[in-house]
């Protein structure tokens, strides 16, 4: 359970690296790391003017520093206005909730109702971020992709868009993904699991916001066709939808950064007023 919920502040103040045992005020402007609950989560603010801010969901077991460390978005995205909201996922599959075969030693990561029922009430009541009518957007790589996908058929018009990459969204796919058996049993013996509301592709007609798909066609981690058979949902369901196919990329930083730039222009064009 991860309401109601409890806040720390870690080192709001950033002085000489401290970290509080007892909350503080938090100072808008100033990057910071709290807790909420048991998972700590990076608020990053832009040097000048805020333009929007991104929620950034990490890969499998990928730190919520790994992007920052590995790619350039960050950085780029904080010199464009945007503040950036960067939890640790840890094994996340961003699942509705879990099952009595869930494997015990992922059960205890956040999952879905974390982002929606507590990391953001939480950010808009504290920091007045990823309100309702303002500039949200989702950015999320490999697992972090299913979750982007599964928070926007969940939450309505809060976000404007999202940028999902090398994302896997449909695990009916391949019913021997040892990520999903562990999380969600077998599929023969449970496909209201496999095929319900934890399946991005099945849901995709609720997503309400514009999407940039990635992949690349040599990805050997998660297959291309992932990508490309949740296009197709998109678009039949009438959602505004990119898709970028890069031939010979596959699963690792080296693709995800190339797309920084088109990604970033794309948040840029859809904060602006419609005319």
């Amino acid at each position: 359970m991860y309401t109601p919920f409890s806040i720390r502040f870690i080192g709001c103040l950033l002085v000489a690296g401290i970290c509080f045992s007892t909350p503080c005020q938090a100072m808008n402007g100033r990057d910071t790391t709290i807790r909420v609950n048991a998972t700590l989560v990076r608020i990053q603010w832009p040097p000048g003017e805020m333009r929007g801010a991104i929620l950034m969901l990490p890969g499998w077991n990928f730190s919520r520093t790994k992007t920052c460390e590995n790619s350039s978005f960050c950085s780029k995205a904080l010199e464009k206005g945007f503040v950036l909201i960067s939890p640790e996922m840890g094994k996340s599959l961003y699942a509705s909730r879990t099952y009595p075969n869930t494997r015990t030693d992922w059960a205890g990561y956040p999952q879905l109702k974390f982002i929606t029922d507590t990391l953001q009430p939480l950010l808009q009541k504290q920091f007045g971020l990823l309100k309702p009518g303002r500039i949200n957007f989702i950015y999320g790589i490999s697992t972090g992709s299913r979750g982007g996908a599964l928070i926007l058929e969940h939450t309505g018009n809060l976000y404007k868009g999202a940028a999902l990459l090398s994302g896997d969204y449909n695990q009916v796919a391949d019913t021997a993904d040892n990520l999903m058996k562990g999380f969600y049993g077998s599929c023969l013996r449970f496909p209201d699991r496999w095929k319900g509301e934890d399946n991005p592709a099945v849901n995709s007609a609720k997503i309400k916001a514009q999407v940039f798909l990635g992949h690349g066609t040599a990805d050997a981690v998660v297959p291309f066709a992932q990508s490309k058979y949740f296009y197709e949902c998109l678009k039949k369901a009438g959602v505004d939808v990119t898709f970028d196919a890069k031939e010979k990329q596959g699963h690792r930083f080296e693709f995800w950064d190339a797309e920084t730039d088109a990604i970033l222009a794309l948040f840029v064009t859809w904060s602006k007023p419609e005319q």
